[in-house]
């Protein structure tokens, strides 16, 4: 990903309205007993497509003004969304870049992944909490409707950030003739 200015207005904008709308409708939303978290997909998208050091500071970013929206515990969904960025930022580094199939796994693996470190976070810092039964059937679920989720929210975040996207760049390029004979 280039980071240009015009990128980082984007990506600035991009992660004010994943917030607002994740704390204002997102989690006012039920489905099947559960809300969706659309910052998770949002940022495992934006590690994804620019990488770990990307998608760590984009989940920070947009974590920390989830906590400030939410006026909870400050730095609990920073940190969960930076470990969710950064580890898709890896996926991208180590494996290249998602295949269409890939993308729900990715969805349903990263939704898993930040609900554990929002409860470890919660759990290391003392929060006291009835734990049931049900705390495993909510992260069941979350995952879930994260997998069915990230398809349509990946094409989302690239369509958005396509100009800074190098891959999108080299697809659309032509291959150059090199004789006339293939030119014709």
């Amino acid at each position: 990903m280039i980071l240009t200015p015009r990128i980082m207005v984007r990506l600035g904008l991009l992660g004010l309205i994943t917030a607002v709308a994740q704390v204002a409708c997102f989690s006012e939303m039920v489905i099947l007993g559960t809300s969706p978290d659309l910052a998770i997909l949002v940022v495992m998208t934006i590690g994804l497509l620019g990488g770990s050091l990307t998608g760590a500071v984009a989940g920070f970013s947009v974590g920390l003004l989830i906590d400030c929206l939410l006026l909870e515990l400050l730095g609990a969904f920073a940190l969960m969304l930076l470990v969710v960025g950064y580890v898709a930022g890896r996926y991208r580094e180590n494996v290249g870049p998602p295949t269409r199939r890939a993308v729900p796994l990715l969805g349903a693996g990263m939704t898993l992944l930040g609900v554990l470190a929002f409860a470890a976070i919660q759990v290391g810092t003392g929060v006291e909490a009835d734990v049931s039964i049900l705390v495993i059937r909510d992260a069941f679920l979350k995952t879930l409707i994260g997998a069915a989720l990230a398809i349509p929210v990946f094409h989302l975040v690239r369509l958005l950030l396509r100009p800074a996207l190098v891959d999108e760049r080299r697809r659309a390029r032509r291959p150059v003739a090199t004789s006339p004979a293939e030119s014709r």
